[in-house]
């Protein structure tokens, strides 16, 4: 018996979270309202914030597996991929979370916003995930350096920072419609990682 309200709860939760899910998608998250996602599950508007601050932290609930999974690749990649192409080790960390928001152009808005999201359990998840790209893109910079896959004497943290920008470069064009296509945004980002990168890896490859 005592199990039974905790999986009330959570199925619950999850059929707020699943309309909301559906919602989005369908409409936007703009012209989405809480209303319109307590009648679609079936609750009223008090349970949807007894389970969700506000309507931000149900987006960002919505992407929670995408979010999980892209940590895991975004980790092992950095660690454990074997570098070829410099180029290509580098934008392996990005590309992913490129193509996340090109689908969910809502959910790029949030990456663009952090400092003003409200705090709770959902907006920290989001908060950690972002600040762990961030350690990877150093990370991965920091493991050229050591293997001696940058030009001599570059600081692989100020790479990592410059790259960083860049990449919020690209979601602020994709989100005003200056980069509009996967090709554009691509082509962009490799141009500059080639440009960056190829005297590091021409000049490893004469030592």
């Amino acid at each position: 018996m005592v199990g039974r309200p905790q999986k009330r709860t959570r199925e619950t939760r999850d059929r707020i979270l699943a309309e909301a899910a559906r919602l989005f998608s369908g409409q936007g998250f703009e012209a989405t309202s809480v209303d319109a996602i307590a009648e679609a599950a079936g609750v009223a508007k008090a349970t949807v914030f007894a389970h969700f601050a506000d309507k931000t932290s149900l987006l960002i609930a919505a992407r929670t597996a995408d979010l999980e999974q892209l940590e895991v690749a975004m980790r092992a990649h950095v660690a454990r991929t074997p570098i070829g192409e410099t180029r290509d080790y580098i934008a392996g960390i990005f590309r992913p979370w490129l193509a996340l928001y090109r689908s969910d152009p809502d959910f790029a808005r949030l990456y663009l916003v952090q400092s003003t999201l409200r705090d709770g359990p959902w907006t920290r998840l989001f908060l950690g995930v972002c600040q762990a790209m961030e350690e990877c893109a150093l990370e991965g910079f920091r493991r050229l350096s050591r293997e001696g896959r940058l030009v001599r004497g570059a600081d692989p943290d100020l790479l990592a920072q410059g790259v960083l920008a860049f990449f919020y470069h690209m979601i602020v064009g994709h989100s005003l419609g200056t980069l509009a296509g996967e090709d554009a945004q691509l082509a962009l980002f490799d141009g500059l990682l080639a440009a960056w990168l190829s005297t590091g890896a021409a000049e490893a490859q004469d030592v």
